[in-house]
């Protein structure tokens, strides 16, 4: 089961996920996870690009664990963008509201919810490179 969850990895993200973050510079040190409360809200700093990408993993419903696929609208996709789905089934993945702010150069999730944490992902397709950032829930708020 293990080994099935990391070749689906490869395969949808290209690299194993290493637990550190990948970052344009490899001399600067690791970005520590962001955390956040249920119902809270939160800013993931990635470029602008097409797709957002996140692996969710450890939820009490497991058809939320795997990789899920976020498009932003561009004008011309409004049935396929605007929520997380999963890579594989296609089906719709319970969120908060997802949005990209170019001004902050970050994407924000309003409303957070269980299933919104885990790895966050993007590949540059200008120099190829992949970022990750981890989105932890806060001990605070507990279960």
């Amino acid at each position: 089961m293990i080994l099935l969850w990391f070749f689906t990895v490869v395969a949808v993200f290209g690299l194993p996920i290493m637990g550190e973050e990948l970052e344009e510079d490899a001399a600067s040190p690791p970005v520590p996870p962001t955390f956040a409360k249920v119902g809270g809200n939160v800013e993931i700093k990635l470029p602008q690009v097409a797709k957002y990408r996140r692996i969710i993993t450890n939820q009490d419903n497991p058809a939320l664990n795997g990789p899920q696929i976020y498009r932003v609208c561009n004008g011309k996709n409004k049935k396929t963008c605007g929520f997380w789905e999963n890579a594989q089934t296609r089906k719709k993945i319970p969120s908060g509201t997802t949005t990209y702010n170019k001004n902050k150069k970050a994407l924000i999730i309003k409303k957070l919810k269980k299933s919104d944490f885990g790895y966050y992902t993007t590949r540059v397709h200008t120099t190829g490179l992949q970022i990750f950032r981890t989105v932890q829930e806060s001990p605070a708020s507990g279960k």
